[in-house]
């Protein structure tokens, strides 16, 4: 299982374009953890998200895609025309190339072990990012992409200034039942999956009007997450793929397609 380091084909309702994605240590400037005891000093040029995680049946993180801009796909086009070139005729076909991208990363993990608070089996996540749009991609251990939301998920859009607040990651077993309601449709599935691994049932529980926040932030900078739909796309690096729980006013499925509920739009 590798990090994804290259052109992930999003699903055309959320961008009209591919876009590149990578999971990388090194994410200055881009993306950081902020820990428990840190001030939170927010920056008028920075966007935050905050996100409780349910660590009740593993550790799994939340991993977050930004969605490129245009300059950022012609220069990942540019390095792949030139990695194929270098590679020679023994090469895979362009559109199949993969390489190893060392450009802006745009994939980050919000890791439960770095919480910058934890009641019971929930741990708190807060994460300054680059403003812009970002989907809910799957999830992961440490940097490692484990399960891709790749047959449906949510996106949304984090402001300069603001903290995002998208609300808690639910995570169960789907091959067995579950209390959990938001995974009623994503349970017991049986063996079909549990196979050479595990599938997890994975939902979002969106932030309730006055839901505990960290010490020290003031819930005037919060806002809640605003999702929208994300259709179908391709993720050739996870072990395993899967589809985000139904979520009222914003996520539906139709026989497996993706339904937009803002606008009853199938996503395919």
């Amino acid at each position: 299982m590798r990090r994804p380091n290259f052109l992930t084909l999003l699903s055309i309702a959320m961008l009209g374009f591919a876009a590149p994605a990578q999971a990388k240590s090194k994410t200055e400037g881009e993306f950081r953890m902020i820990r428990a005891g840190e001030p939170l000093q927010l920056r008028a040029d920075r966007a935050y998200v905050l996100m409780r995680i349910d660590i009740d049946l593993f550790k799994f993180s939340a991993d977050l895609l930004r969605v490129p801009d245009e300059s950022e796909i012609a220069a990942y086009e540019e390095a792949r025309k030139a990695a194929h070139a270098t590679a020679g005729k023994k090469a895979a076909p362009l559109e199949t190339f993969d390489f190893d991208y060392d450009g802006r990363p745009n994939f980050y993990a919000l890791q439960p072990g770095k919480a910058i608070a934890s009641a019971g089996k929930v741990n708190t996540v807060v994460a300054e990012l680059s403003p812009g749009d970002y989907v809910v991609y799957g999830l992961g251990m440490g940097n490692y992409l484990w399960e891709c939301l790749c047959l449906g998920t949510v996106g949304f859009t984090a402001e300069a200034g603001k903290v995002t607040d998208l609300g808690t990651l639910l995570t169960a077993k789907a091959w067995a039942p579950s209390p959990i309601p938001e995974l009623r449709d994503e349970v017991a599935l049986g063996r079909s999956a549990v196979m050479d691994y595990g599938l997890f049932a994975v939902g979002i529980r969106p932030a309730a009007a006055g839901a505990p926040l960290p010490p020290g932030l003031d819930p005037a900078l919060v806002t809640q997450a605003t999702f929208r739909a994300i259709g179908p796309f391709v993720e050739p690096n996870t072990l395993l793929i899967n589809r985000l729980a139904a979520m009222p006013g914003v996520l539906s499925y139709k026989e497996g397609r993706v339904v937009d509920m803002k606008t009853g739009t199938v996503l395919d």
